[in-house]
């Protein structure tokens, strides 16, 4: 095997949620460029056949279907919508994701829950439905989580945000340690600020953006230095890593 094998997708088959946009679109098109087919979600349809389009101009398939993550019965029918087109699926991106920046003390229970159920809830219950498929075909795979640099460190002014990410920190050593014996590796990357639509939103917040200042490399990362971290989990180079959360932060834990 050539050293740059170890890194090609071919012949694999991958979901990505959230992938319209930002860091999810980058996953989907490297993976594409990697070799991989794709099978993609989020909640408007519309704003994914563009995507879909670009991965089919690679010679990739790509099929589409909407999902509502934080909503059990739609995680179900977006795994048997997405199983039934694809016949088979080797790894999972749980990349979708939202926040809110607000102090702890104007958090309601329902901005509370839409943040946990999003970023956590979703997580638990996609994986588990991949990885029954996973461990039933016998073949193994991949699961990789999109956790946050706050789920690692903590931060002001998103506390439930944290509190998700964090969990999906532990949650990956967690599934890591039930799933490795049936050739099942689980990480999670906990990303930077990410010149994403999310962030540029959060930008707006005075307290968030001077956050840029805490990163050594004195910029937000681009969605594709995230994606390309994320690629590497999925391909056989990293076939021996498994419970860990890789942090591509430009340095902003270091300190």
């Amino acid at each position: 095997m050539s050293d740059t094998s170890l890194f090609s997708l071919e012949g694999k088959k991958m979901i990505v949620t959230g992938a319209s946009k930002g860091i999810g679109k980058a996953i989907a098109l490297g993976a594409a460029r990697a070799g991989a087919d794709l099978a993609i979600g989020s909640r408007t349809r519309a704003d994914l056949e563009p995507v879909a389009s670009e991965i089919r101009s690679m010679g990739r398939e790509c099929v589409v279907h909407t999902v509502d993550v934080g909503k059990l019965d739609s995680i179900r029918t977006f795994v048997d919508q997405v199983l039934a087109d694809a016949g088979d699926i080797d790894i999972l991106v749980n990349n979708a994701g939202c926040n809110r920046i607000m102090p702890v003390l104007e958090v309601t229970e329902e901005v509370y829950d839409e943040i946990v159920d999003v970023n956590l809830k979703s997580v638990f219950f996609l994986s588990q439905a991949l990885a029954a498929h996973m461990i039933e075909r016998g073949r193994g795979g991949r699961i990789i989580n999109v956790s946050s640099q706050v789920g690692v460190v903590g931060g002001p002014l998103r506390a439930a945000y944290t509190a998700a990410k964090g969990g999906v920190c532990t949650l990956t050593k967690s599934m890591a340690a039930e799933w490795a014996e049936h050739g099942i590796t689980v990480n999670a990357v906990a990303p930077t600020m990410t010149r994403t639509p999310m962030v540029e939103k959060a930008m707006e917040n005075p307290g968030f953006r001077a956050n840029i200042k805490k990163i050594l490399l004195g910029r937000l990362a681009e969605p594709d230095e995230i994606a390309s971290s994320i690629i590497y989990l999925a391909s056989d180079a990293s076939a021996m890593v498994t419970g860990h959360t890789m942090v591509v932060d430009g340095g902003y834990t270091a300190v």
